[in-house]
This record gives structure tokens, sequence and C-alpha cells, in this order.
């Protein structure tokens, strides 16, 4: 063998040797998805907790949730789509929200929260590049992956979010996040 050759070989094994104990398993988007979901429970907590208690059964016109169902609603549904990227059925995920359900006072609405939130990061530390593939059900019974779920809850507790802003803004209250963001930059509030 030549010396080029003999370098590119010992090259080439130094960089098998380097890639050998690296898992396919662990390219980190798991702790992504978790730092994500994090932040969003945050922003989600913080504005339950911003809405006075005495304006939690207020509704922006009939036949819309009060902002008490609204947030009822996420928390049951904080366990229904977790529960999906662990593979549970909507049954058992509502078994493990029902024991909220006679819950009324925002002390523990905010510590219904945070369970749910922290059930959902065990589900999701549960996932990995192994299952995040598999085909799970999720809401309406439609077939969706283990990451596509977790996608799934992301996006409702936006969604659930953003309602809780109006919310708020109907009530006179500016929402922590963009109270937070105003003290950061100058100029008035932008959103």
């Amino acid at each position: 063998m030549t010396t080029a050759r003999t370098r590119h070989f010992a090259l080439l094994l130094s960089l098998l040797a380097l890639t050998a104990g690296t898992s396919s398993a662990d390219t980190g988007y798991t702790a992504a998805f978790r730092a994500h979901w994090k932040r969003i429970s945050d922003m989600f907590v913080q504005i339950v907790a911003a809405m006075a208690e005495d304006k939690y059964d207020f509704r922006p016109t009939a036949g819309y949730r009060s902002f008490r169902e609204l947030v009822m609603h996420a928390i049951e549904d904080n366990y229904t789509h977790m529960g999906y990227v662990a593979g549970k059925s909507r049954e058992e995920s509502e078994k493990l929200a029902g024991k909220y359900k006679g819950i009324t006072t925002r002390a523990e609405m905010l510590d219904a929260l945070e369970d749910g939130y922290n059930y959902g990061d065990m589900m999701l530390a549960q996932m990995n590049d192994q299952n995040a593939a598999e085909v799970v059900a999720a809401m309406r019974g439609q077939k969706t992956t283990r990451a596509g779920a977790a996608l799934q809850a992301f996006e409702d507790t936006m969604d659930h979010y953003g309602n809780a802003v109006i919310y708020l803004r109907l009530n006179g209250i500016v929402p922590p996040e963009t109270a937070n963001r105003g003290k950061a930059r100058t100029g008035p509030d932008q959103h």
C-alpha cells in the first residue's frame, strides 16, 4: 500500500471508530420537542394565571366557552394529545384527565395544567428515533406518527393560547408574553 492509501485507510478507520459509539436514537430532536413543549406550556400557564379569577366565567358572546371552560378543555387536551404520542387511546387519556373534572379555582386549574404539561413531557421523553415514526391513532381516529401526534399537541396548545389571548384582551389584560416583549423593546405594543 502506498503512503497516501495508508493515510486514507487510517483516516477511514478513525472516522468509523468515532461513529461506532454514536447511536442513531440520539439525534437530539426529542430534546428539542421537550424544550418547545416546556416553552409553550409556560406561556399557557402564565396566561391562565394572568386572568383575574373573578373573570373565569367570562365568555366573549353566547355560545362560546367561558374562560374556565377553555382552560378545562385545554387540561383534558394535554392528556389526550400527549397520550397519542405514547400510543394511548382517547379513553385511557380521558381517565387520566378525569381526576380534574370537579376543579373550580384558579389554583386548582394551574396545578392541573402543570400536571398535564409534566405528563406531556414524560410522553415526549419516551420518544426517540426508533419509535418516533411508529404509527399511532390520533384525534378522530386519524393515523399519524408519534412525532406527528406531538406536533398536533403543540398546535392544539397554541390554538387554545390564541383563544386565551383574546379573552384577556377583551377584559383589558395584556397577555404576559406580550407584556414581557414590550419591556425589551421601545415603542407601542405591537400584539
